[in-house]
């Protein structure tokens, strides 16, 4: 697996509460990103444990005779564990009280890429030009959508666009979306909402397309965001698999 992976505090916001991780190790190489949520330094401490605790889970768990399927339960089990130890902290500890995250999965076994989801960071892979979304956000916006009472296109200046309806460690428990789909050496994209609010889809594939190393357009996607206003902290990472 190639990659290339930026964050970045954006131009607005005094703190970066934006985490990521990336584990080449095969069979089943993978990236996190994780957008916190919560008041000051809240969001960044549930992002940091979503990503260190879903790793680890994944350290632990995951075996090289796995197939998609089970290994797309072991990162359901590591999310559902990163989000009980979000919530218990915060309810022990009364300067995050409240605090949250997204946390969003992309994982290569073989020929398939499995997403683990849980908020409105997302995944994106590049298909024949086209640059196609393969989570769904936990979203009022888009649930708008999803009702038919907005077009996309209207969501994406609806003055309600970045509340979320789902959060790791808001709640007790959580539901976490886990898709399986074909791969067949697509460009993988996983970043927060800092990246996808200040550039639309064919801005983001057009960078993509441009730049045959993964880093340089990991960060040239971090600058374009930031030379649109860099309203929030911009996280994204760029994967490839032959």
């Amino acid at each position: 697996m190639i990659y290339g992976a930026a964050t970045d505090i954006g131009r607005v916001r005094m703190i970066n509460e934006d985490n990521y991780a990336v584990t080449d190790t095969e069979p089943f190489p993978y990236a996190i990103v994780a957008d916190g949520m919560g008041g000051h330094k809240a969001g960044e401490k549930a992002s940091l444990m979503a990503v260190e605790t879903i790793c680890a889970e994944l350290s632990r768990s995951l075996s090289k005779d796995m197939d998609y399927v089970e290994a797309g339960e072991a990162a359901r089990r590591a999310f559902i564990e990163a989000n009980s130890d979000i919530y218990n902290y915060s309810k022990l500890h009364y300067k995050v009280m409240g605090m949250g995250t997204t946390a969003t999965l992309a994982m290569f076994h073989s020929d398939k890429l499995i997403t683990a989801h849980v908020g409105d960071s997302r995944v994106y892979v590049t298909d024949g030009g086209e640059l196609i979304q393969i989570t769904k956000d936990h979203s009022y916006v888009q649930e708008l959508v999803m009702r038919g009472e907005i077009t996309p296109e209207q969501a994406k200046h609806h003055p309600n666009k970045n509340y979320i309806t789902r959060a790791m460690g808001a709640e007790e428990a959580v539901k976490v979306d886990i898709v399986i789909r074909p791969y067949g050496g697509e460009k993988v994209i996983i970043c927060s909402d800092g990246l996808t609010n200040m550039l639309d889809d064919d801005e983001i594939l057009s960078i993509i397309n441009d730049h045959g190393d993964l880093q340089s357009a990991a960060d040239t996607l971090i600058r374009r965001a930031n030379d649109a206003g860099g309203n929030d902290n911009i996280t994204v990472v760029v994967l490839e698999r032959e």
